[in-house]
């Protein structure tokens, strides 16, 4: 499983960073520090993310992948 963190300009407005596995983007998130987490845990480590919905999302993406 492949994990990357892009950097990506939205239309005038901010930059944000996008989470992709495989090549398929996953997650978006405004922050390096959070986009790094969401990583973190699509790579194994135990990490409390505060969002169920994610959680769950991010769930079904590491068991597919696997």
């Amino acid at each position: 499983m492949k994990i990357e963190i892009t950097h990506v300009k939205k239309y005038n407005a901010a930059w944000n960073h996008v989470i992709s596995v495989d090549g398929t983007p996953v997650a978006i998130a405004k922050s390096a520090r959070r986009a790094g987490l969401i990583a973190a845990y699509l790579d194994g480590a135990v990490i409390e993310l505060h969002d169920g919905t994610l959680v769950k999302q991010l769930d079904k993406i590491k068991e597919v992948s696997r």
